[in-house]
Parts: C-alpha cells; sequence; structure tokens
C-alpha cells in the first residue's frame, strides 16, 4: 500500500512539472530581420531580432546585445495582424506577404514549431533633442 501511494505522488509530480513547464513558456516579442517566402507556398523563414528584457527584482543592467532568432512559419501557423490600443484590438487575418521587414512581431510557440504570429504596429521611438552648444 506504501509503494502505490509513493508511486501515485511521483507520476502526480511528473503531471504537474509538465504543464507548469508548458504555461511558462512566454512569446516570443522581436522586430523582423529578414523574411524569406518559399516559392509558391505561404510558408517560409523569419529572423527575428529579440531584445532581451530586464526582470523585475533583478538589479544588474540589462543586457544590450540583441539576439538574432530564426523561425520557421508552415502552412498550419496562424497568421494575424493586430490592430488598435490594449482593451480595442482587432484582429484580421494575415498572409506571409504580410511579414515584411521592420515590422514587430509576437511569435507563440513550442519547442518543435510556431503556432502563431501576430504581426503588430511597431513602437515609436522618441528621438532625442540636441541642444545647442
Amino acid at each position: 500500500m506504501k509503494s502505490y501511494t509513493l508511486l501515485t505522488a511521483i507520476f502526480a509530480t511528473f503531471i504537474l512539472s509538465g504543464t507548469v513547464e508548458a504555461a511558462k513558456t512566454k512569446p516570443t516579442k522581436g522586430t523582423i530581420l529578414k523574411a524569406q517566402q518559399d516559392s509558391g507556398k505561404e510558408s517560409g523563414t523569419i529572423t527575428v531580432k529579440v531584445t532581451p528584457k530586464k526582470k523585475k527584482g533583478d538589479t544588474s543592467p540589462a543586457p544590450a546585445t540583441a539576439e538574432e532568432k530564426s523561425f520557421k512559419i508552415s502552412e498550419t501557423t496562424k497568421l494575424e495582424t493586430v490592430s488598435g490600443k490594449k482593451k480595442d484590438t482587432t484582429s484580421t487575418p494575415a498572409k506571409f506577404s504580410d511579414l515584411k521587414e521592420g515590422s514587430a512581431v509576437l511569435i507563440a510557440s513550442n519547442k518543435k514549431s510556431v503556432d502563431s504570429v501576430k504581426i503588430t504596429k511597431a513602437k515609436k521611438t522618441k528621438a532625442k533633442k540636441k541642444t545647442a552648444a
């Protein structure tokens, strides 16, 4: 009886650790550097510039270097364009040709394949004013 309880506890631990790990995967946010479409298909490869974020409790400076990641987009990947403000967003279906250089994207993927790509409007950066000397 004790061995049955022990095996049940171990089995439950493995199941819970797998679901918690799956829930921890966050979408990748970045800017498209290059998009290569396969000829005649709605699939291809995109290269995205991803800037690592600083964690809340971390006092060390955020890494200044952005890394480049490549993602294989298949015909089953859900592509959509998202527009509007946070509460009033609308999403419309997109095609691979909508993935252009400079577009901001949010990529949801598991370890094997890309599930969805959301094309968003790139944030505007404020230009610093130069003071006359």
